[in-house]
């Protein structure tokens, strides 16, 4: 296997013409590298181009979303949790007898069977859907290394638990992804 290409790639990338700005003349479209560690200040690009903060009042206004964002991940975790516990515990089974034995459940009870189709498990799926990609944004956010911003996400995930961890029903968390 030829590794020459590979190391070329890596070989040119420490040889870029960066300028006194931190910019590189050999990347286009890219105006800075990204910060590695954590740092202050309220100039910052948040997950998409058109969410870019230029003063501390769009950072104070992006900081009390991502607390939202946060506190709404850990409600959905709770509530997909409540979801399971409430759709399984509402299912009666029969108990198996021994064949010529009669059975001592009542007929009233209904049989109900889980089912990869029904409209309970596409709803989860996509709540599940939601929960992941709000993990994904918030460990993307923290990724930015702005303290303020990642106080916010831990901050939302404190918030989130008070307001719905107190009901939690189990004590494994199965629904637990990222953070």
């Amino acid at each position: 296997m030829d590794h020459s290409a590979h190391h070329m790639m890596y070989h040119d990338m420490d040889h870029m013409n960066h300028t006194d700005d931190g910019t590189s003349d050999d990347m286009p479209g890219h105006s800075m590298m990204m910060a590695m560690t954590f740092h202050t200040g309220y100039t910052e690009t948040v997950l998409f181009d058109g969410w870019k903060i230029n003063s501390v009042g769009g950072l104070i206004g992006s900081i009390i979303g991502i607390v939202f964002m946060a506190a709404l991940y850990e409600g959905l975790k709770y509530y997909r949790e409540y979801l399971f516990w409430k759709t399984y515990n509402g299912l009666q089974y029969r108990s198996v007898s021994e064949p010529g034995e009669k059975n001592t459940t009542s007929e009233d009870n209904q049989i109900v069977q889980r089912n990869m189709f029904s409209s309970m498990h596409f709803f989860q799926t996509f709540l599940h859907i939601v929960q992941v990609v709000l993990s994904y944004f918030l460990m993307l956010i923290f990724m930015t290394y702005n303290v303020w911003l990642c106080l916010g996400v831990v901050i939302g995930a404190a918030l989130g638990y008070f307001l719905f961890g107190w009901k939690k029903s189990v004590i494994v968390d199965v629904t637990e992804h990222c953070h």
